[in-house]
């Protein structure tokens, strides 16, 4: 709610286009999202499946910290981004650069990641923003975005 609601606010109060989140071809978006879930989840997971618990507080944390953070930064982030300037890449790599800021606080403060770890996580933390970002540009809908968080978040927590 902490950042969705300023967004939402922010969006109401936009004069002229607004960023649009679910407007086009959001069939596409999430096929293309459940493949990249699967392939986040292949990733993180190599085909190691012991030990892993499906229950409810799982999937809700997933879904709901998928939906936020893609809502976020796929949705309202990169759809800014494209309306203000034309850089396709660029607006991609600021916001893979978003993504593993946000992060920075609980890694090293909370985990206490050594730098190799930390490399590590910025690096596939930042593709899968990129990606993710990557997603709802090309199918104009971040239904594919949040799939695959959904998959990288079942994977991480799991």
């Amino acid at each position: 709610m902490i950042w969705l609601v300023p967004l939402f606010w922010w969006q109401l109060s936009m004069k002229g286009s607004k960023v649009t989140l679910f407007d086009k071809h959001w069939l596409a978006s999430a096929l293309v999202g459940v493949v990249f879930g699967i392939v986040y989840f292949v990733l993180i997971k190599r085909f190691n499946l012991s030990g892993m618990t499906w229950h409810a507080n799982l999937m809700g944390v997933a879904l709901a910290t998928a939906i936020t953070e893609e809502l976020t930064f796929s949705g309202f982030v990169t759809g800014y981004l494209e309306k203000i300037q034309r850089g396709k890449w660029v607006n991609l790599l600021i916001v893979g650069l978003m993504v593993v800021m946000i992060r920075i606080p609980i890694l090293l403060f909370v985990y206490k990641l050594g730098v190799v770890e930390l490399l590590g996580v910025f690096l596939f933390s930042g593709a899968s923003g990129v990606i993710n970002a990557w997603i709802r540009l090309e199918t104009g809908n971040v239904t594919g975005s949040i799939l695959a968080r959904v998959g990288m978040n079942l994977a991480v927590l799991g």
